[in-house]
């Protein structure tokens, strides 16, 4: 540190009594000697060597108005005055000090108290006004001269004696210590600076600061290389440097900030900001942040390919879905007025009437757009492994567990949405903690006694009617309330025949591939009188069977659109209910089957629970539930 610091003694005595101060503190400072215009010029040779702070005296703040770098003063003390007051007492009687405003004012108020002395005290701005003061003061019959090395010198060229101000080793040191001091005070703000340099020069994105004026403070590589500048444009105001720009000094008197406006330079398109500088309440300039359009697009597409990797996006949209029936508009314009806000939804719907398809559509259309969708069917995992996986768990929470833990599904959506897809199905023992998470809007891990806080969106699902299972005790109240926000009841496919033409239009050209299948006017007439207890995906089943089972080129007929739905009808509810003397309605209203029903369902899928499950309109692990308690 001592290395950039430097001394300018005015006279060789002082120079030999700061070398012993330094000497006796063990630092190496190198000292210079001269005074006046030499003081300057040894100034400006240290700068050039890489000193970065400056001791001087008496020349000092001339010294500070000719260099870039800070200059310390040697203070004069009263000591050090009235030291030289007494020698000049016995050269003469008459004496005047002069001086800079270092010196120690007010000292003529202490004649009364001298009993042969005539002291008087003159102040000057620089070493160029000594001549002219001395001068004066001959004329006034003053015989010595107190000061530094310049009014000693001439004064003693004009006849007159002088006594040099000399320092004491205190004063030296306590100007070396406030060097110091001010050193490191520069050297903690220039690595402020550099690291701030260098995180702007190494961001992707360019800054161009101005100040008040308008005028270019600062500029970042980056920006230099959007802007396709070769130099670095300080000093030059914002409209000559780029004119493009010029609106940045909007923001310096209405205060707003601007944000993503669209600019070209040469081939290159910018996203544009403005932002202003605030300084207790006053706006001192403002900063243009600009980013490379294909740079943000790309670090998108990696966001959205990262989360697409891990199947924590949603590849749906709300235009996606098709339909021009007065129901599926209604329901549209609802999911469009929901996704605008954060709150929990709840859609209704029978199977297959698109409830995912809805709750990727409104993620879609939300500011959460960019961060994760977590799916999650709440039925299709058993109440140990689904706790687990919608909560996470910390290493040996279980056994089998992870050694390294692992985050829930609701962790994973942080930031985005989740969708608790069949939420009717959770086990009651479950529901309380979602309730919890739901409310608190945090997770603790299994086997963890820490609390993560998430920001998630919960859509939640169901084809069934909670209001009962509320009242059968199977789903509790609370939570049926807080799930219960915003609801979106999606109408059946029988309700909204008048889309059934153009889904099915839409499904076959998606599976057709290059067959040039068409579906006739017979056809048609068929499906608008089907019941389709599957919805969507009884008809999206119904249309691949056609692609996959026609020849090319070939019209579809009513007899074969016939033919395919009596297949269904074997597995369909209403078929079941009509084979085995069950009304659906029984289904949602009592809650659970006779056993002669649930026997009969499974004779005919023909021992497969899952077909069987389908037939009686609930989920595998509710039947499998059922059966269960029937065993025991």
């Amino acid at each position: 540190m001592s290395a950039e610091i430097a001394f300018i003694a005015p006279e060789q005595s002082v120079a030999a009594l700061a070398r012993g101060v330094f000497r006796e503190i063990g630092e190496d400072i190198p000292i210079e000697v001269g005074y006046a215009e030499t003081a300057i010029e040894k100034a400006n040779l240290l700068v050039d060597r890489g000193i970065k702070i400056i001791i001087a005296r008496g020349d000092s703040h001339f010294i500070r108005k000719c260099i870039a770098i800070p200059v310390v003063e040697i203070t004069i003390t009263a000591p050090d005055i009235a030291k030289a007051i007494f020698k000049a007492s016995k050269l003469g009687n008459r004496i005047a000090i002069v001086g800079y405003n270092n010196l120690v004012h007010g000292l003529e108020a202490f004649n009364p108290l001298f009993k042969d002395i005539d002291l008087l005290q003159v102040f000057i701005r620089d070493y160029t006004q000594v001549r002219d003061r001395i001068l004066e003061l001959k004329e006034k019959g003053v015989e010595v001269i107190i000061g530094g090395t310049s009014q000693c010198i001439f004064a003693r060229e004009q006849g007159l004696n002088s006594v040099f101000v000399e320092s004491s080793p205190e004063a030296i040191y306590r100007a070396y210590e406030e060097a110091k001091s001010l050193l490191s005070a520069l050297l903690s703000e220039r690595r402020k600076a550099e690291e701030v340099r260098a995180i702007l020069d190494h961001s992707r994105d360019g800054y161009i600061a101005i100040n008040e004026k308008g005028i270019i403070s600062s500029a970042n590589l980056p920006a230099l290389r959007l802007m396709q500048c070769g130099s670095m444009p300080v000093n030059r105001h914002i409209r000559d440097a780029f004119p493009i720009l010029e609106n940045l000094s909007d923001v310096l008197s209405t205060g707003q900030e601007y944000w993503d406006d669209v600019i070209a330079i040469g081939m290159t398109t910018i996203v544009y900001h403005r932002v202003p500088v605030v300084l207790n309440r006053r706006i001192i300039g403002a900063i243009a942040i600009l980013q490379d359009a294909k740079i943000v697009r790309e670090a998108e597409t990696k966001i959205r390919n990262k989360l697409y990797t891990k199947g924590l996006f949603a590849k749906y949209a709300l235009d996606d879905i098709s339909g021009k029936s007065r129901e599926i508009k209604t329901a549209l314009a609802l999911a469009y007025k929901f996704a605008r806000t954060n709150s929990t939804i709840l859609i209704m719907g029978e199977t297959g009437t698109g409830k995912e398809l809805f709750a990727q559509g409104m993620h879609n259309e939300s500011t959460r757009r960019n961060g994760p969708f977590v799916g999650v069917n709440c039925a299709s995992l058993p109440e140990s492994i689904l706790e687990s996986e919608l909560f996470g768990y910390e290493e040996g929470a279980f056994t089998g567990a992870r050694k390294q833990g692992k985050p829930g599904l609701f962790e994973l959506a942080h930031g985005g949405t989740i969708f608790l897809d069949e939420i009717s199905e959770i086990p009651l023992a479950l529901q309380g903690r979602l309730l919890r998470v739901l409310q608190e809007r945090s997770v603790m891990r299994l086997g963890s006694d820490k609390i993560i806080p998430i920001d998630v969106r919960i859509i939640a699902a169901t084809n069934r009617n909670l209001g009962y299972l509320v009242a059968k005790g199977t789903f509790r109240e609370d939570l049926f309330f807080r799930i219960n926000v915003l609801r979106l009841q999606l109408p059946p496919l029988r309700e909204r025949t008048e889309d059934i033409h153009i889904l099915a239009e839409e499904f076959l050209g998606m599976m057709a591939g290059n067959k040039n299948l068409s579906l006739s006017r017979t056809a048609f007439d068929i499906m608008e009188r089907y019941s389709w207890p599957g919805n969507m995906r009884e008809l999206q089943n119904l249309i691949e069977r056609i692609a996959v089972m026609s020849d090319p080129n070939s019209v579809i007929t009513a007899e074969q659109i016939h033919g395919l739905l009596g297949e269904n009808a074997v597995l369909s509810r209403d078929s079941f209910a009509r084979n085995a003397g069950v009304e659906h309605t029984r289904v949602e209203h009592s809650g659970r089957l006779s056993h002669e029903a649930i026997d009969s369902a499974i004779k005919l899928a023909g021992n497969n629970k899952g077909k069987a499950a389908e037939i009686l309109g609930i989920h595998r692990t509710t039947l499998w539930r059922w059966l269960k308690s029937i065993e025991s």
